[in-house]
């Protein structure tokens, strides 16, 4: 790779909880936040201090800038060169694992150019966006195989955001897909409660320290949204056998009766990455009945299906921001989620 008279950057994609990287080359983009202040000006993002320093430098990269797409100071995911001219914001990275990632900048990632390297030899500092001057760096990157076509290909092309979806809408859109109005009813109207406690919980200013627990995530959140899904007493148990919350299909409470492992983390946990524990809990012997997984942090739910083999990832909520889908995670949105989370 020609690096002589270019500039090299590194990009985090999130951290060893929460990793976008996933995202970034699925779409062709380096993306950095908070950004929901809109697009970036010093004065509107004083405030963020050395973070609005990294988002100054994302904005100042030019077309043909090498970037790195890491983790933490040692694991470089990808190489890429930057491909536009000038940054974006985009509203369809608004909500990225709970991220808010818009300020966006297109990159032509390439293939098998990642590389993991010893702890701080991208720097003993984590920076959101942020120059490299390692000579042992640069040298790497000049031993960097990238053909002709890897550099030539046409960018993938940027996903849309989903359509936000008020509770008329999504009571429109769940009656005609089927279900019934008394749960339709039912729903919109624990929605009220449930998103004025996730709305608190999310205020960073005025949540109370410490909270929310886990149990008071399931308690408050979780299971009544549940509840108001057709799922009772009887079919909702919590902590069943190590399992954050079990739903049955029907009595008795039994492995062959499983129908939906839900595993519960704490606000602002990933829900996309791991799901492994739930994984396993969902495919124990016995359990073959149990065909739907559901991650969730109260407010954020991604739902899979089992189509026998593996579960795949089918649909994403989010109770304070609803949307009809999810392209940049290839899912489908709120109206999907919710029928697939009803009993």
């Amino acid at each position: 790779m020609e690096i002589k008279g270019k500039r090299v950057w590194q990009v985090g994609a999130g951290d060893t909880e929460r990793n976008y990287g996933e995202v970034c080359l699925r779409h062709d983009v380096m993306i950095v936040g908070p950004g929901t202040l809109g697009t970036f000006s010093v004065n509107v993002y004083a405030r963020y201090g050395d973070i609005k320093n990294s988002i100054r430098r994302f904005y100042q990269a030019e077309k043909g800038d090498i970037v790195l797409l890491r983790i933490g100071t040692g694991n470089v995911l990808a190489v890429g060169e930057v491909a536009d001219d000038e940054p974006q914001w985009l509203e369809v990275f608004g909500d990225v694992d709970g991220w808010d990632l818009q300020h966006t900048r297109r990159v032509r990632w390439y293939e098998n150019s990642g590389r993991v390297f010893p702890k701080a030899t991208l720097g003993t500092r984590v920076r959101t966006f942020a120059g490299i001057n390692s000579e042992a760096i640069h040298g790497w990157l000049s031993g960097v195989m990238v053909g002709t076509n890897d550099t030539h290909r046409r960018l993938k092309k940027l996903p849309k955001a989903g359509k936000l979806l008020d509770k008329a809408e999504l009571a429109r859109q769940l009656f005609i897909e089927g279900l019934g109005s008394e749960y339709v009813d039912r729903l919109t109207t624990k929605l009220d409660a449930i998103q004025r406690v996730a709305a608190w919980y999310e205020n960073e200013s005025k949540k109370p320290e410490n909270r929310p627990s886990e149990s008071e995530t399931i308690c408050y959140l979780v299971i009544p949204l549940l509840c108001s899904l057709g799922w009772s007493e009887q079919t909702c148990a919590i902590e069943w056998k190590h399992v954050d919350i079990a739903l049955f299909d029907r009595m008795p409470s039994t492995d062959s009766t499983l129908s939906c492992v839900v595993e519960a983390k704490l606000l602002k946990k990933s829900v996309f990455n791991p799901i492994g524990q739930a994984l396993n809990y969902a495919k124990r012997p016995g359990r073959e009945a149990c065909k739907r997984l559901i991650v969730t942090d109260g407010i954020r739910y991604v739902l899979h299906r089992s189509d026998g083999k593996e579960f795949k990832r089918v649909a994403y909520l989010n109770i304070l921001e609803m949307r009809d889908s999810y392209e940049i995670f290839g899912c489908g949105g709120a109206v999907e989620a919710i029928l697939g989370m009803a009993k």
